[in-house]
């Protein structure tokens, strides 16, 4: 029953939508969950989240300055319903914040998407420089980079159009909302997004990249391996 409660908050999260027809379907599906499972609103609202674990995951991938990777981890966190900050010293270390199973999902997405980028961005300078008559290079891996994390976002919001189980997965739950405002209650925050530069060949090859980057099987091992799945 928790599974159902905590799906049913979820919903009432969504019912709050400003478009009308998602508002609508969450209304919906919320009042048929509720009669299928025999729940009143005051269930709902009694339930106690304290068996619910949320804190933060450092991911261990780290940069300087602006940079590609905080685009990307912030395309990701918006997706899987977690908060996004940076650990800072020397470098900034890119850090989830939310649920324990959402968090790990982020960071298991996280380090495949930079694997991949890193090597095929890689791959394309390698045969750029293959052409003797180019002789600049700098920004087409980053440009790369920024149309994979286009692409990508492009592919969740196109998930999310077609399947509602998809936008329940992007909502932040409210013991998350409430526990990270408590958490970065002392936060300082920089600009750390990167811009497109100039390369728009690399752009959108990177654009096609991130649309068709798809890791489920790798998301769904990695986590039953840690037994959090059952």
């Amino acid at each position: 029953m928790e599974d159902i409660i905590i799906r049913i908050q979820n919903l009432l999260a969504l019912s709050k939508s400003s478009n009308e027809n998602e508002a609508q379907n969450a209304i919906m599906m919320t009042q048929k969950l509720l009669i299928k499972h025999k729940l009143s609103m005051k269930d709902v609202e009694q339930y106690k989240n304290e068996s619910i674990k949320v804190d933060e995951n450092r991911t261990g991938i780290k940069f300087r300055g602006l940079s590609w990777k905080s685009n990307l981890a912030s395309v990701i966190a918006d997706n899987f319903g977690c908060f996004l900050f940076y650990r800072s010293g020397k470098t900034r270390e890119v850090c989830f914040y939310g649920k324990e199973e959402d968090v790990m999902i982020c960071n298991i997405m996280l380090k495949y998407a930079v694997k991949s980028i890193n090597l095929n961005g890689d791959k394309l300078i390698k045969r750029l420089k293959q052409d003797k008559r180019r002789k600049h290079f700098d920004g087409i891996k980053g440009d790369y980079a920024l149309g994979f994390v286009r692409g990508l976002d492009e592919r969740f919001k196109e998930q999310t159009k077609s399947n509602e189980e998809w936008a329940l997965v992007m909502v932040k739950e409210q013991i998350v909302i409430d526990k990270y405002k408590e958490f970065s209650s002392d936060f300082t925050y920089k600009q750390v997004n990167t811009d497109y530069n100039k390369h728009l060949f690399a752009f959108n090859l990177g654009k096609e990249d991130g649309k068709d980057f798809d890791i489920s099987n790798k998301i769904e091992n990695e986590v039953k391996e840690t037994g959090l799945l059952g």
